[in-house]
């Protein structure tokens, strides 16, 4: 007698079940809701007035040099995988509540975060695979000393595993007042020959940058400041400080 029966699968259990393991910090969230009435805002703030951007590059943590590891999990040939090429990174923008994604394959992706509590937001994301296979990917980003984790399920009509990356994000801050002095970048991890650009924010006098920086090359004026990466390792970072009036603020660019 044959116990296993195929015909007995059904996608929309199946989808149900994976949703209702994928986001219990959800039902321990729902009381904070996200700082900001408007889900475009630049910002998003959890109770306490911290603001988090979990804007960033995310691959796997254990990626290294051209060993790019898959996020999701399990991937076996043979066996229980995502359908479609596998991705190795996933590149995050961040609109206050309104995500967009862009994944290594040339996939898109949007979603956003329903609440935040102490660094942690609760998220979704919907997008295909490349072999068309709708997905969404349900979990939490958490923040943790300028790096964000991204700690999700990942959700086909017929089959789901895990997604787990990292990414350097921008230093968590809170609302300041009037005259403290701001920095924001538009990456917080540099590639070579990546241009980022720095915006200085706050502060009661002229903006004062540094007249070079480490492993490329750096242009300031005024309110604003780039930088181009020409050298360096994975192993590198630099540390680009503005300041104004008495008070300084700084970032922290890592090297992909």
């Amino acid at each position: 007698m044959n116990i296993f029966r195929p015909s007995a699968f059904r996608p929309s259990a199946f989808r149900a079940l994976a949703l209702s393991l994928a986001v219990p910090l959800s039902a321990l969230l729902a009381g904070c809701d996200v700082g900001s009435a408007d889900s475009t805002t630049a910002v998003i703030a959890d109770n306490d007035g911290t603001i988090y951007n979990f804007a960033g590059l995310y691959m796997h943590p254990a990626t290294s040099g051209t060993n790019a590891l898959p996020l999701v999990y399990p991937n076996q040939e043979g066996g229980s995988r995502p359908s479609g090429r596998l991705i190795t990174s996933l590149r995050l923008l961040q609109y206050g509540r309104t995500l967009e994604a862009f994944d290594s394959e040339g996939q898109t992706w949007s979603g956003s975060i329903s609440s935040l509590q102490s660094g942690t937001a609760t998220f979704t994301l919907q997008g295909r695979t490349t072999a068309g296979q709708s997905v969404e990917v349900a979990g939490t980003l958490i923040y943790a000393d300028q790096q964000s984790t991204m700690d999700a399920t990942w959700i086909e009509p017929a089959y789901y595993g895990s997604l787990y990356a990292r990414a350097t994000v921008a230093p968590a801050t809170t609302n300041s007042p009037t005259g403290d002095v701001t920095l924001a970048a538009s990456s917080y991890s540099a590639s070579i020959s990546e241009v980022i650009t720095l915006t200085a924010g706050g502060g009661t006098g002229s903006n004062s940058w540094p007249s070079s920086v480490a492993f490329g090359t750096f242009f300031a004026s005024g309110s604003s400041a780039t930088y181009t990466r020409t050298a360096g390792t994975s192993a590198d970072s630099v540390s680009i400080t503005v300041s104004s009036g008495g008070d300084a603020a700084s970032i922290l660019l890592e090297f992909d």
